[in-house]
C-alpha cells in the first residue's frame, strides 16, 4: 500500500480540494506548493489594493484631487487628469494621450505593475497546467503497482458486498458443475423478494430430456418473475455470488439470452415487433446447447395467426437444432397441444384456483398447462369499469361459442380454419404447400408478409 499512500499524499499536496472546472484555466494547484504560482496568485489578488494605494500616493504628491487611475483594453492602465489641473502634473509623468477635457499619463511604476499583472494573468494557468501534467506523469510511473492494488481492493469490495448480501438475504452457496442439468430449489427473485413480504418461492428442474419448459398461465401473476429469477440465479452463480435459493445446482453456461418486455426504436423506423424479432434472431443465431434462454410472450405484436405461427416455429427450431435450456412463457394456448409432438418440451403453468367466477392466483409454478389467461379478471383488478368488463365478457362468450362450432374445440396449428371468405383456394393451396419445418423464423415472417401483400 506504500505506492497508494504516496500517490494520495502527492495529490493532497498538489491539488486544491475544490479545483476549477477545467485543468487549463488555472485554480487547481494548492497554495504553497509552487513559489511561481504563489507569486502570480498574490499579484492578481492584490492588484486592486496596489492601485488604490498608488492613486492615493499620487494625489498627495501632486495635489490633484480629481486624479484617477483607469484601464482600457487598448491603452492599459493610465493616470487621468482634467485639463484644469494638468499644470500640476509632475514632470516625470509621461503624457500618453490628450482628450477634449482631460489628459492621460503613465509612470514607470504603473508600467512595471501592469507588466507584472499581465504576466501573472497570462502565465499562471500555464504554470498550473504544467504542474498538473507533472503530477499525472508521476502517477503514471506507478501505474502497475496501482493496478494490482486497485484490483485487490475491488476484489475485497466485491467479496464483502456478496457476503453482506448473502447474509442479509439468506442466500445459499450454489454448486457449479460441468454437466447439463439445472436444479434450483425454492428459488427467489433477488429484487422482488425485498419488495413483497409474501414472495412465493419456486423450483426449477431442467435436464437433457426436458430442456424446454413451456409456461402458460394468467397475466401478471408470476411467469415473467419466474423467468427472470432463474436467469439471475444462473448469472449470480457464475460471477461468484451465493444465490437466492434453498439449493442450487447450476451447470456451466456460456451465455444467458433474454427476450422480455416491449420496446421500440422508432427513431430508426423499427416497431416494437421488429425489435422483438431482431432480439429473437440474435438468440437463434448465437445460442448453443450450453446457453440459458428466457423468452416471454413472443409474437404478441402482430396478428394472432402470424404470432402463433412464429412462436411455434421458434420453439420447434430451438427444440430440434439448438437444444438450449429455455423457459418459454406464452399466452398462445394452442402451443400446449402442439408441443406434445416435441419430446424435449414439458408444460408448466401458474397455479390458479377458480370457483364461482372468483379466482386466486397462487404464483406457484406447477407441472401442468392452463388454457385460460384470465385477462378480464386482470383488467377488472386494474380498475376497468364493470360495464366494459361485461361487454368484453359478452364478446368473449360470443367468440368462444362461434369457435366451438368448428370441428375441434382446440385450434391446431395443423388445422387452422383458412376457409374464411377472404382466402381463395389459390392462397389456401400455397399455404398448405409450405414446409413449415424447414423455414427459419425470419423466412416464415417474410413468407406470411408476402402472402398477405398478394392477397391485399
Amino acid at each position: 500500500m506504500n505506492t497508494l499512500s504516496y500517490i494520495i499524499e502527492r495529490i493532497d499536496q498538489t491539488l486544491l480540494e475544490n479545483p476549477g472546472i477545467t485543468v487549463t484555466e488555472g485554480n487547481i494547484i494548492q497554495d504553497g506548493y509552487d513559489e511561481q504560482v504563489d507569486t502570480y496568485r498574490q499579484t492578481i489578488a492584490t492588484a486592486k489594493q496596489w492601485l488604490d494605494e498608488y492613486m492615493n500616493a499620487l494625489i498627495q504628491a501632486s495635489g490633484i484631487s480629481n486624479l484617477k487611475i483607469k484601464y482600457t483594453a487598448v491603452s492599459g492602465y493610465f493616470i487621468e487628469v482634467s485639463k484644469s489641473q494638468s499644470h500640476n502634473a509632475p514632470k516625470d509623468w509621461l503624457q500618453t494621450q490628450t482628450l477634449v477635457n482631460s489628459l492621460r499619463y503613465t509612470t514607470s511604476e504603473l508600467q512595471d505593475f501592469q507588466s507584472r499583472l499581465q504576466e501573472a494573468q497570462q502565465h499562471m494557468s500555464e504554470r498550473e497546467y504544467e504542474l498538473f501534467w507533472n503530477l499525472r506523469e508521476d502517477i503514471l510511473s506507478h501505474f502497475d503497482d496501482m493496478k494490482k492494488q486497485s484490483s485487490c481492493i475491488a476484489n475485497i469490495d466485491m467479496i464483502c458486498s456478496f457476503s453482506q448480501c448473502a447474509y442479509e438475504n439468506n442466500y445459499t452457496k450454489p454448486e457449479i458443475h460441468d454437466g447439463y442439468d439445472i436444479q434450483i430449489t425454492d428459488g427467489r427473485h433477488p429484487v422482488i423478494e425485498n419488495l413483497e413480504w409474501d414472495f412465493i418461492c419456486n423450483d426449477l428442474s431442467m435436464k437433457e430430456s426436458e430442456y424446454i419448459h413451456l409456461i402458460t398461465g394468467p397475466n401478471m401473476w408470476g411467469k415473467s418473475t419466474f423467468l427472470r429469477q432463474n436467469a439471475l440465479i444462473t448469472l449470480l452463480a457464475h460471477i461468484g455470488s451465493f444465490v437466492p435459493a434453498k439449493q442450487a445446482k447450476i451447470p456451466l453456461t456460456d451465455r444467458i439470452f433474454s427476450r422480455v418486455g416491449a420496446s421500440d426504436n422508432l427513431f430508426l423506423g423499427e416497431s416494437t415487433f421488429m425489435v422483438e424479432m431482431q432480439e429473437v434472431a440474435h438468440i437463434l443465431h448465437h445460442s448453443t446447447q450450453r446457453s440459458f434462454v428466457i423468452i416471454d410472450e413472443i409474437g404478441r405484436g402482430t396478428s394472432t395467426y402470424d404470432g402463433m405461427s412464429l412462436a411455434w416455429a421458434i420453439l420447434k427450431h430451438n427444440h430440434d437444432r439448438i437444444q438450449s435450456k429455455t423457459l418459454f412463457a406464452t399466452h398462445y394456448h394452442e402451443l400446449v397441444d402442439e408441443s406434445q409432438k416435441l419430446s424435449g418440451v414439458k408444460n408448466w403453468s401458474v397455479s390458479v384456483w377458480e370457483n364461482d367466477g372468483k379466482i386466486i392466483f397462487y404464483r406457484k409454478i406447477i407441472p401442468w398447462s392452463v388454457k385460460k389467461s384470465y385477462g378480464l379478471h386482470v383488467a377488472s383488478l386494474a380498475g376497468i369499469q364493470d360495464e366494459i368488463i361485461q361487454e368484453a365478457r359478452d364478446m368473449l362468450d360470443q367468440m368462444e361459442s362461434t369457435h366451438n362450432t368448428l370441428p375441434t374445440q382446440q385450434m391446431s396449428l395443423d388445422n387452422i380454419p383458412w376457409e374464411f371468405s377472404w382466402c381463395s383456394s389459390k392462397y389456401e393451396q400455397k399455404i398448405k404447400s409450405l414446409d413449415i419445418n424447414s423455414l427459419t423464423p425470419l423466412q416464415a415472417l417474410e413468407t406470411l408478409a408476402k402472402i398477405q401483400s398478394d392477397m391485399k
